[in-house]
């Protein structure tokens, strides 16, 4: 372990907090911290938060009518969401699907405009057919808003951003029924008071009602990924999403932060990855790896 004027340093562990007086551990990630001067040469500028609030409900995916000779990989297809992903949403244990049955697809935005309003219709794939967007909002809170506590000096500025991992956060016995905030200021003090990091791993959080919340300040390197923290954004979704996806409100404030984030740091869609492809771990689950594999695709 090393350390900054006498503090410590961000460091790999796992992250607990207590729930009625019990330690409850979280999978945790992060790295040995690049100094200022290893960061020269990079771009610096941090360029300010101009993403998107709520206008209406989130839109996490959108409902499909299944058609007569529709098939998964068409669907999969047109609405750009990975096979394995709808299948996984809707329960299917096989590719046969009945006509006039409703399919969810998780974390799509757009489908053939013809799929949309004539859900009892055929199946056509024409690329050039035109797309009719469903856009997810989000509402953010800014960290004054859930927290007084300051960000402690051992910390590294982040010195710009190329690429964003996402995670979940797990659920653990004694979680059920905790609010949001309070859920996220256990993790802080856990991360602060126990491991004696500067604050919250994480840059944001991504709620069940859909809110995004924000956790380290972005101009500071985060502590999630083992080995890979340097201008690396770290947007972690409350929850456990290893066999079932974030509810549609969740799901669609995830995505559309996403693209506002990639869009605030001009990071490509291939430069979005799961914990699991940075480091040593299930996160963020195999149903949420599926949908960001999906969409990164």
């Amino acid at each position: 372990m090393r350390s900054l004027s006498g503090t410590m340093v961000d460091r790999l562990t796992r992250r607990g907090f207590l729930v009625g007086g019990a330690v409850l551990f979280i999978t945790g990630c992060t790295r040995k911290a690049t100094t200022s001067a290893d960061q020269v040469g990079y771009r610096s500028a941090i360029p300010p938060y101009q993403g998107s609030k709520r206008t209406g409900a989130a839109a996490g995916g959108i409902w499909y009518s299944v058609a007569p000779g529709d098939t998964l990989s068409s669907i999969a297809r047109r609405s750009a969401v990975d096979v394995t992903v709808i299948a996984r949403a809707n329960g299917l244990s096989g590719p046969q699907l009945q006509p006039g049955s409703r399919l969810w697809l998780p974390g799509a935005s757009t489908m053939a405009e013809d799929a949309l309003t004539q859900g009892d219709g055929p199946d056509v794939d024409d690329p050039d057919a035109p797309l009719r967007p469903h856009p997810g909002t989000y509402d953010l809170v800014k960290r004054e808003e859930w927290t007084t506590a300051r960000i402690k000096g051992n910390n590294y500025l982040m010195g710009g951003v190329d690429r964003i991992t996402v995670h979940h956060t797990g659920e653990h016995p004694g979680m059920e029924g905790i609010p949001e905030i309070e859920v996220i200021q256990r993790i802080e003090r856990y991360h602060r008071d126990e491991r004696h990091w500067a604050a919250i791993g994480y840059h944001y959080l991504v709620g069940k009602t859909g809110k995004v919340y924000e956790g380290r300040p972005v101009k500071y390197q985060g502590a999630h990924v083992s080995g890979a923290n340097e201008h690396n954004l770290g947007i972690s979704v409350i929850g456990d999403f290893m066999h079932q996806l974030p509810n549609p409100e969740q799901l669609g404030a995830l995505k559309a932060f996403l693209t506002d984030s990639r869009n605030r740091f001009s990071v490509a869609k291939g430069r979005v990855y799961g914990h699991r492809e940075l480091g040593k771990s299930v996160c963020p689950g195999d149903a949420l790896f599926a949908w960001v594999t999906a969409y990164r695709a």
